[in-house]
This record gives C-alpha cells, sequence and structure tokens, in this order.
C-alpha cells in the first residue's frame, strides 16, 4: 500500500491575520521611532559688573555745622564683587562759586586774597607716609583754579574737569591705572579694592560768603548757611572683549568712551 503523503493547508485568514501583525509592529516601531523626544537645556549665566563704592573714614556726624576752612576724611575706593575683572572710575562733582579765597601761605606767612576766582568749594587732600619720620603729611593743591590732587593710581580723563555752568560744579573723572603705567586701565579683579583711595580728605575752601549789605553782593558769591555738597560716583566695565577680534583695549579715554555710549 503505497503511502500517502498529506500537506497541511494553512487558511488564508490565518496568513493574512500574521501579515497584518507584522504590519502593525512594524507601524508601531515606526511611530514610535518618529515620536522619541529628548532635549538638553545648557543654562548659560551672563557675567554681570557689581562694583560698590566705599568711603571707610567718612563720618556724616562731622560733615554738619561745618564752617570754611574745614577739613573732613573722605576716602572712595572701589570693590569688585564680581568673577568678571573690571574697569573701574571715579567720577566727583565739586559746585564752585565766584569767591574770595583766604588761606596762609608757607611763602610769606600772611593771607592771600583771591580776586573772585571762580573755584571749587573743596579741593581734594592727599596724605602720604614720610619715609624719613614715619608721619603723615597732607598735599593738596590750593591754586585758585579748578586743579585738584589725587593719588597716582588715578588718572584724570582728557578733557577733564568739566565746569557745568548749569548745575554750577566742576566735574572730574578719574580712571583707576597701572603702577608702572599711569597710561593703561588696571584691571580690578574679583574681590580686590582698589589700591588707593582717590583722595583722602576735602578741605572747604576758606572763602567769604556774600556782604551782609546786598548792594555789595556779587552774584556769583556764595549765599550764607548754604548746603554745599559733594557727588562722588563709581562705573566699572568687563576688562575684556572691548574691541573686534576679541581683543580688549586699556585705554582710559577709549574705554571711557565705550562705558559712556559716546564711541
Amino acid at each position: 500500500m503505497a503511502a500517502s503523503t498529506q500537506k497541511t493547508k494553512r487558511s488564508p485568514a490565518l496568513v493574512a491575520g500574521i501579515i497584518l501583525v507584522f504590519l502593525l509592529l512594524i507601524l508601531t516601531l515606526t511611530l514610535a521611532m518618529f515620536a522619541s523626544f529628548d532635549e538638553v537645556t545648557n543654562r548659560i549665566e551672563a557675567g554681570r559688573v557689581d562694583i560698590v563704592l566705599t568711603e571707610t573714614k567718612w563720618d556724616p556726624s562731622e560733615a554738619k555745622n561745618i564752617v570754611p576752612n574745614a577739613v573732613l576724611d573722605k576716602n572712595p575706593r572701589i570693590i569688585n564683587n564680581e568673577e568678571t575683572d573690571v574697569y573701574v572710575f571715579l567720577k566727583v562733582s565739586v559746585p564752585y562759586g565766584k569767591m574770595e579765597v583766604e588761606y596762609n601761605t608757607a611763602q610769606n606767612g600772611g593771607t592771600l586774597i583771591g580776586s573772585g576766582n571762580e573755584v571749587p568749594y573743596y579741593k581734594f587732600v592727599v596724605t602720604n607716609e614720610n619715609p624719613a619720620t614715619h608721619e603723615l603729611t597732607d598735599s593738596e593743591d590750593t591754586t585758585l583754579t579748578s586743579a585738584q590732587t589725587v593719588h597716582s593710581r588715578w588718572k584724570l580723563l582728557t578733557n577733564y574737569p568739566i565746569k557745568n555752568t548749569t548745575k554750577r560744579c566742576y566735574e572730574y573723572l578719574y580712571a583707576y591705572v597701572r603702577e608702572d603705567d599711569a597710561t593703561k586701565l588696571m584691571p580690578l579683579a574679583h574681590g580686590f579694592t582698589t589700591q588707593t583711595a582717590l583722595f583722602d580728605k576735602v578741605h572747604l575752601m576758606n572763602f567769604r560768603e556774600r556782604a551782609a549789605n546786598p548792594a555789595q553782593n556779587d552774584p556769583g558769591m556764595p549765599d550764607p548757611n548754604r548746603n554745599v555738597s559733594i557727588l562722588v560716583e563709581a562705573y566699572g566695565i568687563q576688562a575684556n572683549f572691548l574691541a573686534a577680534n576679541n581683543q580688549t583695549s586699556d585705554d582710559p579715554d577709549t574705554v571711557w568712551g565705550i562705558l559712556s555710549g559716546n564711541s
């Protein structure tokens, strides 16, 4: 008896079902690939300039009821509280008046009376230690002009002082410069304070106020009992990447132009 061979027939419906499942798997994987999502956020925190103007010797109580020829401790310095190296500037506005100034002179020991020049009410005083005697000596510019004396680490910018006739004050602008080259700015690093103050004291000029008789008054002469204030402002700007091609500048006038928006 011949052996019979039986072939198993698959149902067309079953075959279609297998194909359909396979296609669904492919479709599901494909959709999953297209629907996959991820992200990476890189937080970049911008640097900032955080400077602080400090006057450790200033005592507001001493600035009350002062009279001409008074000398007050005042030592403006700048602290850099941020990570970024900065170039720093100090601007001081001192009122002026058309006054007669009276003070003793070392040359003749007598009294010198000014001729009514418009001079700043305050002169800056710089205190230096004398190495020979270890005593403190004061120096200031007592001329009847707008000139002032400051420490050597501060450079007066070109075209200053400016005589502001609207506010009736002289505006002085100084840059903190290198010790070995006063033509170049000195970067102030994080946590550091300017090595020296701009000045150490202010001296109220020994001026004569207006006469009691109005007929003798000059319109530019100081009024009696007038409050005379000094405005000190600190400025800072990053020390790096101030010029093209990742370069910078250390020229005081150039950097101030960038900081003030005039260049």
